[in-house]
């Protein structure tokens, strides 16, 4: 487990010294995504993501990517619902320039009206494009039907309507009051030294002044996302509900039923609408864990007159599933895959810094990846049944089906398979 360093700005600072590297990854995670967002600024965090690219107090936009992609390195960004992450590569020599353009980006973005104009264009371009990929899009709606009434029903793009209402001075404050180093935390992994990262960093991320009015999130209900409604030449459905947290130690024995139902070619969901009723090209079981809350999801693609032939097909494999007996072979193969694909996971440089980082972020603690593949190993028949118990009843699920002829239904699962029938 790495050792974290903690700055006088609060930063804290996590470094794998791995000398048989070429390049260095790096990545600035900040508690800052959709849950933060104040009523009526949807999609100002995934805003500010972009319009901190487009220019600095030292560096224009262009300079800052010319700079890294000299040495044939990148920077990009992401944001999601709970966090916003800076992330790039570079090569060892490239490290005290690459930290200091994200300070730069963290503490000193321009975040001008005109650029911010010019961003909202684009990311309206993303959500109409968001319209035409009905998979993500029924998937993200499933999200909105789950957590309804919390800031994690909200999608990362956000509203158009919010988006166009925004001005410069919103997301000024929303960088004042979210974009914090005592919040946030810097990681790396290459042939770097440790001591010598943390006194760059120091250098470059001084003592921030006080967060104005303090760090005001969304807080309470939200009113329910309400998309336009997207078009599909087929169906395409997701169903879900409610699923464990990140952190929850029962979190591995979730992820390995969810495996087991729907997770690849040999899952029960595949073999069933795929190989055996020839109903579904594309099926799969999923789940996604924030610290707020969870959930599980399935989605199929089904011709327009077999909605309701697939959804059964789906319950009765669900049903089955809760009466499996967990005979000690399928525990230990389940084991064996889960164990597989976390060591796996960690091959990149980028994942192993990754997972310590958001562990930190999120929780205030770690975990080693010797106790991960312990709880691993010790989840048994009892713990996968009360799994199967808890998530797969369907009488707890959402559905959200984009029908080409009927449009768009969504609710719970008796109230969705009634509309079917009429």
């Amino acid at each position: 487990m790495l050792e974290p360093l903690t700055l006088p700005s609060g930063l804290r600072i996590l470094v794998e010294e791995a000398p048989w590297l070429q390049g260095v990854s790096l990545g600035l995670y900040v508690p800052a995504g959709v849950v933060q967002e104040p009523p009526g600024q949807a999609g100002i965090a995934h805003l500010l993501e972009h319009l901190v690219f487009r220019g600095t107090a030292k560096f224009a936009g262009d300079e800052l990517s010319e700079r890294i992609e000299e040495d044939g390195g990148e920077l990009n960004a992401y944001t999601t619902k709970e966090y916003t992450c800076l992330w790039g590569r570079t090569l060892p020599c490239g490290v005290p320039a690459f930290l200091e353009m994200l300070a730069e980006l963290f503490l000193r973005p321009r975040l001008g009206q005109r650029d911010l104009r010019r961003e909202v264009d684009v990311i309206v371009e993303e959500y109409e494009l968001w319209l035409q990929s009905p998979e993500e899009y029924v998937c993200d709606l499933l999200e909105a039907e789950v957590f309804r009434h919390h800031a994690l029903s909200r999608s990362v793009l956000g509203e158009p309507d919010d988006l166009r209402r925004l001005r410069a001075q919103d997301v000024r404050g929303f960088h004042a009051r979210h974009w914090r180093l005592e919040g946030a935390v810097l990681a790396l992994a290459g042939p770097i030294d440790r001591e010598a990262v943390g006194r760059l960093a120091a250098e470059h991320f001084p003592p921030q002044a006080p967060a104005p009015g303090g760090r005001r999130g969304a807080g309470g209900p939200v009113r329910p996302a309400t998309p336009r409604e997207a078009r599909a030449t087929q169906v395409h459905v997701a169903v879900g509900a409610p699923a464990r947290p990140y952190g929850d130690p029962a979190l591995a024995a979730q992820e390995m039923l969810v495996q087991e139902f729907g997770g690849g070619p040999n899952a029960r969901l595949f073999l069933r609408l795929r190989e055996e009723l020839a109903l579904s090209y594309g099926v799969y079981s999923y789940d996604t864990a924030y610290r707020a809350g969870g959930l599980w999801g399935a989605y199929a693609d089904l011709p327009a007159d077999a909605l309701r032939e697939g959804l059964l097909a789906l319950r009765e494999e669900a049903q089955a599933l809760r009466r499996e007996r967990w005979q000690p072979d399928l525990v230990e193969r389940l084991r064996r895959s889960a164990r597989g694909a976390f060591l796996l996971g960690l091959d990149s440089p980028f994942a192993r810094v990754e997972r310590e980082a958001l562990q930190l972020l999120q929780l205030g603690r770690r975990e080693s990846i010797e106790d991960e593949i312990g709880r691993i190993a010790g989840i048994g028949r009892d713990e996968l049944r009360r799994e199967a118990q808890s998530l797969l009843e369907p009488d707890a699920w959402q559905i959200v089906a984009l029908h080409p002829e009927r449009g768009l239904l969504r609710g719970r699962w008796n109230d969705v398979l009634e509309e079917v029938d009429r």
